[in-house]
């Protein structure tokens, strides 16, 4: 099951999702442009809980949650705020899987607890804001969530005015 997860976020970026794009809807938060691509049976439920401004989805099942957000860049070289947010990460328990940084893009993924995580973070409006999202599942549901990592990984952007 965890290898599963861990090859479908590898390739995350030169493997589309296998969903039709009908049966996916675009969110964008409407301050800092942030956006993503949320699978239809996943509803809204309410505002992200992280810093910036966002939404978070539900699954119509109840157990996996798919929380986008945007807001400014913190300022401090963008490596080493991923650094800091994985290691916030693995203060809380998540044992970290999985970890790809660039100098603008980080993406990464975790267990604990019979749960799975992936984010990945994209800096936009030339490093002043960035794009977030974050997907947390059951790990018993891994299989059935390659498609939407994927499709996740691939469709985080900017999709609105930078200010």
């Amino acid at each position: 099951m965890l290898r599963s997860l861990v090859l479908a976020i590898a390739v995350f970026s030169s493997v589309s999702g296998s969903l039709p794009a009908a049966d996916w809807t675009r969110y964008v938060n409407p301050r800092f442009g942030a956006a993503v691509d949320v699978p239809a049976d996943f509803a809204a439920d309410g505002p992200a809980q992280v810093a910036g401004e966002g939404k978070r989805f539900r699954a119509s099942n109840g157990r996996a949650v798919i929380t986008v957000w945007g807001g400014p860049s913190q300022g401090a070289d963008f490596l080493t705020e991923m650094g800091r947010r994985i290691g916030a990460e693995e203060d809380e328990g998540w044992a970290i899987t999985y970890r790809s940084e660039t100098p603008d893009w980080a993406a990464w993924g975790g267990t604990r607890g019979g749960h799975v995580f992936y984010a990945k973070t994209i800096l936009v409006c030339n490093g002043r804001q960035t794009a977030n999202v974050r997907l947390d599942y059951p790990a018993m549901d891994v299989p059935g969530f390659d498609a939407v990592v994927n499709r996740l990984g691939q469709s985080l952007g900017q999709d609105g005015a930078c200010f």
